[in-house]
């Protein structure tokens, strides 16, 4: 067993991959000598049509700048594409608009509990000017 450091740089995983690639497909080429020729014949058909595929499929595109990189389908975005792309940042707008008119209608209804508290209240009125009374207000409100 060899220690090898390891590398910050892109091409050490490429490498790795490419080393991992060459021994599969000895393991495959090794495995297709001993296979009759009618099963080598219908792989090889078979081969050729993934393979037409794959090519009619856009590929996928990798961007890469610095440490952050972008992966993206080939081929140009129309506007359905456009549109996809900023559908998510108006969601996020739209569910913090909401979230905001919430939280206000939920302060303006604990203000308006307050306020019945308040009035329907029967209490003398030196009882408003009692500091403690704001603290008796809360304690009340919350139980």
């Amino acid at each position: 067993m060899t220690f090898q450091p390891v590398s910050t740089s892109t091409t050490v995983p490429q490498a790795q991959a490419d080393r991992f690639a060459r021994r599969v497909s000895g393991r495959l080429d090794a495995g297709a000598r001993g296979v009759n020729h009618n099963v080598a014949e219908r792989l090889r058909v078979a081969r050729e049509r993934a393979i037409a595929h794959l090519a009619a499929q856009p590929g996928l595109a990798v961007a890469s700048q610095g440490h952050a990189s972008v992966l993206s389908l080939g081929g140009r975005t129309g506007a359905w594409g456009k549109f996809s792309t900023l559908l998510p940042m108006l969601l996020l707008l739209a569910g913090l608009f909401c979230i905001d008119y919430v939280q206000d209608q939920y302060r303006a209804d604990e203000l308006a509990d307050v306020d019945v508290e308040l009035l329907t209240a029967e209490l003398p009125p030196l009882a408003y000017t009692d500091p403690g009374f704001v603290q008796f207000l809360r304690s009340t409100v919350r139980d």
